[in-house]
């Protein structure tokens, strides 16, 4: 792989790899404290699982357009 195409591929899995952590780490998207915070909550999740998809789709392309 030439330095192109891994500066690429860091771009692409460096916020894949923010956004799986937020996926699954409660305590980073919800802070104590607030009543209406679980509201925010869902919209955060549910944010960050189609962020991740997309990402996960990109990625494909990716590899998709380097084997051709």
């Amino acid at each position: 792989m030439d330095k192109k195409t891994q500066l690429a591929l860091i771009f692409l899995l460096i916020p894949l790899a923010i956004s799986i952590y937020f996926w699954f780490s409660d305590s980073a998207l919800l802070r104590g404290g607030y009543d209406l915070a679980i509201d925010g909550f869902v919209v955060a999740r549910a944010l960050m699982i189609i962020y991740t998809l997309h990402l996960l789709g990109k990625l494909g392309e990716f590899i998709i357009k380097k084997k051709d």
